[in-house]
């Protein structure tokens, strides 16, 4: 979940996620739910509309009626193969929205044959028109602006062909006009209402997973989810592919002295600036910084040797060393000592997550003894040993 809150904010007219990659990650998440109402609205619709169709024959009689039946019938087929397209292997996260879009372009269309074909109803056409408004907007999953802007299309088509073969009286007709406006009106509203609400549970439950899953002070992820999975679906790519995958732990020098100090607000602070300074060294979505308990830090580098971990080890340290954070009318300092422990996967096939974790620990110690502000690192080679 994002720390901006801009980039969760729903856009009010949009009724969607102003941040793209927040949008496709909703749909994403909701996919399933979203194929499943679109089956079931597709389907539904399809059904009862063809069986209106025995209207068209009892009043238009079997030849005359040919038109609007077709009309009809055509929608079930594109109905079922818009379902497969917005099925298929790899289909976009959009693509029951386009088919969604497509469906009720098709519906109008065919709608209209019918009210062309039988005009001495158009009252009870307009009636059933209101009806197929609320369902654009409502029943069939599409995009919050979208099913609108399709239903107001289908409306104003509608009432052209209305008034050009004006079988009613105006004052019907413009009652009728009425309605179908407030139809529009409210199914409008329902639709970004609910499209709102939708995305604000998705909000709601990222930011209680996030909460879940990461340090409220530093913003790192927290020890409950390096032991929930993280170290172990790591290292489980790791095995699987070949590769290498290294870990550092950090901790820093003296931090005691400067909570008694200093006090605790100055070591949260110092706190938070060593987690950005690890963030910002590590590699967005691929590299995992956890908080691993107090003033200790543990780094998950996928895909790197023990050697090129010990070389970032080594920036750390430096750019830790040289740091000064403001605090009052002083400037407060800090080192850190690492432990780096790393190795291929693939070669030590039977090595566990909480023994690569000690590897690290126990280098870190070692680092510590020797004088802190320090890198100690070993690959480790089967049998599970540790070479220099």
């Amino acid at each position: 979940m994002p720390n901006d809150p801009s980039i969760a904010s729903i856009a009010r007219l949009r009724g969607e996620f102003s941040c793209p990659a927040m949008e496709a990650g909703f749909l994403q998440h909701q996919s399933a739910e979203i194929r499943s109402q679109l089956r079931r609205a597709l389907l539904l619709c399809s059904l009862f509309y063809v069986l209106f169709g025995i209207n068209d024959i009892a009043l238009l009689g079997p030849e005359r009626a040919l038109a609007p039946v077709l009309a009809r019938v055509c929608m079930p087929l594109l109905a079922v193969l818009g379902l497969r397209h917005a099925s298929r292997p790899g289909a976009s996260v959009r693509a029951p929205y386009h088919v969604a879009s497509a469906f009720t372009l098709c519906w109008m269309a065919s709608f209209l044959v019918v009210t062309w074909c039988r005009p001495q109803e158009v009252l009870l056409h307009g009636m059933s028109l209101a009806i197929m408004v609320i369902v654009f907007n409502i029943f069939i999953p599409n995009r919050p602006l979208a099913a609108p802007l399709l239903a107001c299309g289908a409306t104003l088509a509608f009432l052209a062909i209305a008034f050009h073969q004006h079988q009613e009286t105006t004052r019907h007709l413009r009652s009728m006009a009425v309605l179908l406006v407030f139809a529009n009106v409210f199914g409008a509203a329902a639709a970004n209402r609910f499209a709102r609400l939708w995305r604000e549970q998705y909000r709601t439950q990222q930011v209680l997973t996030s909460l879940s899953m990461r340090d409220p002070l530093t913003g790192c992820y927290n020890r409950r989810h390096l032991n929930d999975a993280l170290l172990d679906d790591e290292m489980a790519r790791a095995r699987r592919d070949g590769l290498d995958l290294s870990l550092i732990l950090c901790d820093l020098d003296g931090f005691k002295a400067i909570n008694d100090t200093h006090g605790h607000h100055a070591g949260d602070l110092v706190l938070q600036r060593f987690a950005a300074l690890l963030q910002s060294m590590t590699r967005e979505g691929l590299d995992t910084v956890v908080r691993y308990g107090g003033e200790e830090f543990l780094v998950i580098l996928p895909e790197t040797a023990p050697e090129d971990a010990a070389a970032l080890a080594e920036r750390m340290r430096a750019a830790c060393a040289v740091e000064r954070i403001a605090f009052g009318d002083i400037a407060l300092a800090a080192s850190a000592s690492f432990g780096v422990a790393g190795a291929n996967l693939a070669a030590v096939r039977t090595l566990a997550p909480h023994a690569l974790i000690a590897a690290a620990d126990e280098l870190m110690y070692e680092a510590k003894r020797a004088g802190r502000n320090r890198v100690r690192a070993r690959r480790l080679l089967p049998p599970i040993g540790m070479a220099a």
